[in-house]
């Protein structure tokens, strides 16, 4: 079957993670996506090559299903071939840092000259204003400035980023998202437009009611293995070890399915003893909250999992494994879902990746693989009407 978006025309001067993320994502549904790079590939090739492996799972699974052709875009008749493939496309995307884009003839004033429908999408670090605008970024500098780095770890504890590249893969989505709603805009009307989007922006989306709460109520988040919130419906979002020290977590919300969890895993005695049975008791003092984690800490430390796990989940408590990576990649759900899947490549046989976060039952997704430097420069130039004699040249005089 075709996928849902073939037809659609993409083509990209991107890097890195941020914005190829959301273009794989359009590849998977069946756009064409060509990429420029530059005649000496992007840094990003490399990150993660190890001795053994010789493909970058960073690169692979940022970039697959792309076609990739090479231009030095400070060369004229590097742009010249620019302008000839935008000229029919659907889509324009760059995330250099404000400015770059503009220098190397790309800009989106430049582009919308050749296809006054063009989409453009510029993704920056910090936003095209304010005073950083013009500063390169990263995902880490992302969770640092966006304050997700305050939801890490525990009070007292070092602050840090997270491992996994939060920063970048909300941005990849929100960048894929405004792409397919700048594309059915046009679908509507015929207009093309540009769309600004950053990291920092995506970042504080993220955060999302944590950022209104502290607007709204002055109250700063803190830094603790347990997130609570009192009021009319008090919730508690808390994790604990089991007996060989496997973490699990259970959020729950209200105090008639709290109740049934405790008298379902036989718990509720000891905690009426302590005074901490309810969520509105634990809600009354941090010293209430710490005999409660401690208490059930110790608690749970006499058995699996897995056990509380059954008991809790029989009363409709909301509660699940704390997976580490290798863990949720063989977890039954994820399995069965096909959120990870396998994928033939040329050059080291199967590999497992990251599968697809939608299923599409008429129109779906497909995962292709990360072209190789330049893999498609001839086939692209010829498509364009470029003679043989032509391309050799263009590869002596290091435009491609």
């Amino acid at each position: 079957m075709a996928g849902a978006l073939e037809g659609v025309k993409c083509i990209c001067v991107i890097m890195f993670q941020q914005t190829p993320v959301a273009f794989s994502m359009m590849a998977d549904l069946g756009a064409e996506v060509i990429k420029i790079e530059p005649p000496e590939g992007e840094l990003g090739r490399q990150l993660g090559v190890v001795p053994g492996f010789p493909i970058s799972p960073y690169f692979e699974t940022n970039n697959r299903g792309f076609k990739c052709i090479t231009l030095d875009l400070k060369q004229e008749k590097a742009r010249e071939i620019l302008y000839k493939l935008v000229k029919d496309a659907d889509v324009f995307a760059q995330n250099f840092r404000p400015g770059v884009a503009e220098r190397l003839g790309c800009g989106y004033d430049d582009l919308v000259k050749i296809n006054p429908g063009i989409v453009y999408l510029s993704a920056s670090a910090y936003g095209p204003d304010g005073p950083n605008a013009k500063l390169p970024g990263t995902d880490g500098i992302a969770q640092a400035m966006g304050g997700i780095c305050f939801s890490y770890g525990e009070q007292g504890s070092r602050v840090t980023t997270g491992q996994i590249s939060v920063g970048d893969e909300t941005a990849a989505f929100h960048n894929f998202q405004a792409v397919i709603v700048a594309l059915y805009h046009k679908l509507k009307t015929g207009e093309g437009q540009l769309i600004e989007t950053s990291l920092l922006g995506s970042q504080i989306r993220l955060m999302g009611h944590s950022m209104s709460r502290v607007l709204m109520t002055g109250e700063q988040m803190s830094r603790s293995r347990m997130r609570f919130w009192a009021g009319h419906t008090p919730n508690v979002t808390v994790t604990f070890n089991d007996k060989n020290g496997k973490p699990f977590i259970i959020q729950v919300v209200g105090e008639e399915r709290w109740r049934k969890g405790l008298e379902n895993t036989g718990l509720a005695e000891e905690l009426d003893k302590v005074g901490c049975a309810r969520l509105g008791d634990i809600a009354a003092s941090p010293e209430r909250r710490k005999t409660f984690t401690d208490t059930l800490d110790r608690l749970f430390a006499t058995n699996t999992r897995e056990h509380w796990l059954r008991l809790l989940r029989e009363a409709d408590v909301v509660s699940a494994p704390i997976n580490d990576v290798s863990e949720a990649a063989v977890d039954p759900d994820v399995i069965a879902n096909q959120y990870i899947i396998e994928v033939d490549h040329p050059r080291v046989g199967k590999i497992k990746e990251v599968g697809f976060p939608w299923k599409f039952h008429k129109t779906p997704a497909k995962a292709g693989i990360a072209p190789e430097l330049g893999e498609h420069n001839n086939e692209i130039l010829k498509k364009l009407g470029y003679p043989d004699a032509d391309i050799k040249q263009l590869k002596e005089d290091k435009v491609i």
